[in-house]
């Protein structure tokens, strides 16, 4: 039941995201966020999206529990960096290199509760690889 709540919280977010028009966009996000692109985006986070229910290797800095039952996949950590998503400023960014390198960074703030994470990963057939998978979480 939590893990289905915590999917449901990011595929919102994400629409809500992905979706705000961009008069929208201009008022809740820094200046700085509004030059991001939005194919780059897209492109970044659909390969990580397509790699949801891939497992996240131990050894990787993304590994961790949240609040799954089981091993932690991709969903899992998506689903935690951005339940919060609802209120303040959120801002969800990606680019990927010509070296097949992407990262996609997820930012939120609302007042003092302030987060991020960048998560980089390796693409390869338009999907992240799992392996490569590296995150800086700041809480």
């Amino acid at each position: 039941m939590t893990q289905r709540l915590h999917t449901l919280c990011a595929a919102i977010a994400l629409g809500c995201a992905l979706a705000a028009p961009p008069a929208l966009a201009a008022d809740t996000a820094p200046a700085a966020a509004a030059a991001a692109d939005p194919v780059a985006t897209q492109k970044a986070l659909g390969a990580l999206l397509a790699a949801a229910n891939d497992t996240i290797p131990r050894a990787s800095s993304c590994h961790g529990d949240f609040g799954q039952t089981g091993k932690a996949k991709v969903k899992d950590l998506l689903a935690m960096r951005m339940a919060y998503l609802y209120a303040g400023t959120n801002v969800i960014e990606g680019s990927c290199s010509k070296a097949a390198q992407c990262t996609v960074t997820i930012r939120h703030a609302a007042g003092e509760d302030v987060a991020s994470a960048a998560i980089s990963f390796a693409v390869s057939a338009g999907k992240a690889r799992v392996s490569s998978l590296q995150c800086v979480i700041t809480p």
